[in-house]
């Protein structure tokens, strides 16, 4: 990880750049007529030549403007709101179209305009924050930083369904001053410390909104300080416990209700990442500096598997079913190991450009599973197959394995199986799982697990030296990830402007997805935000209506609204923890769970 003497340096070097650039193209750099005609010296232009380019350019500044106008005329009539209307603890969001067609699609679809700040945390120790993950169930958050202290945190701790025997936080520290932000006239003690330069922009100027949301507790119900050092990496299973991977060669268990640690696990070396097994809490696999992937046996404390990669270990993850390892490497490969073969290898990905500057590989920084829709079932759900309640199981997939591709008739051979498995089959058949790579080339990639090809890149954040990872809500609807430049960037994990190539749905930008919306969500002397985490659905969804934000609320069953991307939990390299949410969020509930949407009979 970079120091902070070493990012103040790069971040001076770069702005005195920029100003050399700026100097450069400025009013003295134009160029004049002399120049001009020095240029086009021996080259002899007639004057019906001349009329004829200026005619030309004519026509194409009228068709250019029509463009326009027509793009304009097909764009959605958004209220007009003034600055008094919009709360003060909004900050503008921007959206980016990758191409001119898309515009409409993106602006229609901007619902992330704006964001409303509703909560900011201090640090306990006033250090960079590291890494923060909520619970399987939603119903805790932990974080953890450079100071090696670890904080646990309850999600909506107001709320009788998470939390049925209440909960009960740590005292304050003397030092450290844990409240809601305030933009108002009065300042708070959290504020006093911050110079004018370090306060996020916003849009308007009237009544704050939704900060007296209890989205998390006021202070932490549980403080460790056992490491050593930085602690970089958090892994939770199904029944609460908590892996911590540490710099200071060690791994270590916790667990919520107990006030110290339950075991230490010693490395070799520096332990880069962790993560428990997905249905079997009893293993878990780390990595790091020594090159090694192991496979780690909880209830004895031992190594149970072991492999040697190639490189540096930076971050390891399971796959969602549990049956391979995925370890990502300092050069930009993701190793795939077999779990029930004893740790052998089995494939790798090159997450890496085919030609430029990185070309060679940059460190995979995160490695995330989306569950996404297939593209074979796309292609048939226009016209989906006839079958009568009565028919065998054999005679489904026959009927759908006729609409398919290979890939879609090896699912649905396997159909027979799924009623003996209790699944589902139109879920089995539908959905699939993909591969979400972060790499410090400031790329993200998606690779598909079927055949393991590249489906579609991300760009737009800035990730060269830090260990940024992306992270996926709930849905599998929308990815965000932090970036060096103090923004936070959200993207779309389905393309609107897929077409038809036969039987398939082709995306007519395969490589690079430009089409991005971004906020700013640190602003310091290093605006880096280091982590950033969707809230759960169910969390959120506690929080609101738990709270004191819609006192006259009907019930949340009739939200239209995807709640498990309305919420987003930041860090930043100055220990800040922020929280924002979506205003169209708050408008929909109001329009659909109180008395202003009519459903008082």
């Amino acid at each position: 990880l970079p120091s902070r003497a070493h990012l103040t340096l790069q971040r001076q070097s770069s702005s005195k750049w920029e100003n050399e650039c700026d100097d450069a193209t400025g009013p003295s750099a134009s160029i004049d007529n002399s120049d001009m005609t020095s240029l086009g010296r021996g080259i002899n232009f007639s004057a019906k030549t001349n009329r004829l380019a200026s005619k030309v350019a004519a026509n194409m500044r009228k068709g250019i403007s029509e463009l326009r106008s027509s793009q304009k005329q097909k764009l959605p009539r958004m209220r007009a709101s003034t600055a008094d209307e919009v709360p003060s603890n909004a900050i503008y969001v921007k959206s980016r179209a990758r191409a001119p067609e898309q515009c409409h699609d993106m602006l229609a679809d901007s619902s992330f305009n704006p964001m409303l700040l509703v909560s900011t945390r201090e640090s306990s120790s006033h250090g960079p924050g590291w890494c923060a993950s909520f619970s399987q169930d939603g119903r805790f958050l932990a974080t953890a930083g450079e100071s090696g202290c670890l904080e646990i945190w309850a999600v909506a701790p107001s709320s009788r369904v998470l939390h049925p025997n209440g909960v009960v936080t740590l005292p304050a520290q003397e030092e450290t001053i844990c409240t809601h932000f305030s933009f108002g006239d009065v300042k708070l003690a959290s504020d006093s410390n911050d110079s004018d330069g370090s306060r996020l922009r916003f849009i308007g100027t009237g009544p704050e909104l939704a900060t007296n949301l209890e989205i998390l507790s006021k202070e932490p119900i549980q403080r460790y300080t056992d490491h050593d050092a930085d602690v970089i990496d958090l892994s939770w299973s199904h029944t609460n416990f908590l892996l911590t991977a540490s710099l200071d060669k060690s791994v270590r268990l916790y667990h919520h209700t107990k006030s110290e640690c339950l075991h230490l696990f010693k490395h070799a070396n520096l332990v880069a990442s962790v993560d428990f097994h997905p249905s079997d809490d009893r293993y878990f696999i780390s990595g790091g500096v020594d090159k090694k992937l192991r496979l780690w046996d909880v209830t004895s404390g031992r190594v149970k598997e072991w492999a040697q990669s190639p490189s540096v270990i930076t971050t390891v993850r399971f796959s969602p079913d549990g049956k391979y390892a995925c370890a990502g490497l300092f050069r930009g490969q993701v190793y795939w190991y077999s779990v029930d073969d004893g740790l052998k290898y089995y494939t790798q990905i090159a997450c890496r450009n085919r030609s430029g500057k990185h070309r060679q590989g940059k460190k995979v920084t995160g490695i995330s599973f989306v569950r996404a829709e297939r593209d074979d079932w796309l292609s048939t759900s226009a016209n989906p197959p006839m079958t009568t309640p009565d028919c065998e199981d054999s005679e489904i997939g026959h009927s759908i394995a006729k609409k398919l591709s290979h890939s879609g008739r090896e699912v649905a051979a396997r159909l027979s199986t799924l009623r003996g498995n209790g699944a589902k089959a139109p879920d089995a058949l539908r959905y699939t799982e993909r591969m979400l790579v972060s790499t410090n080339d400031s790329r993200l990639r998606l690779y598909n697990l079927n055949d393991f090809c590249l489906i579609r890149k991300y760009k737009g954040n800035s990730n060269l030296s830090m260990q940024i990872r992306a992270r996926v809500s709930e849905s599998g609807s929308h990815i965000a990830c932090g970036s060096e430049t103090g923004q936070v960037f959200i993207w779309e994990t389905s393309d609107k402007s897929r077409r038809r190539v036969g039987n398939h749905m082709m995306d007519k930008a395969r490589e690079k997805a430009m089409s991005h919306a971004s906020f700013e969500a640190s602003k310091s002397d290093l605006p880096i935000v280091t982590d950033t985490v969707f809230f759960p659905g169910k969390s959120l969804r506690e929080a609101l209506a738990s709270s004191d934000v819609f006192p006259f609320a009907l019930g949340m069953d009739r939200v239209d609204d995807d709640l498990s991307n309305a919420a987003i939990l930041t860090l930043d390299y100055d220990g800040r923890m922020r929280v924002f949410l979506r205003k169209s969020c708050l408008d929909n509930i109001l329009d659909s769970c109180t008395p202003r949407g009519g459903m008082i009979t």
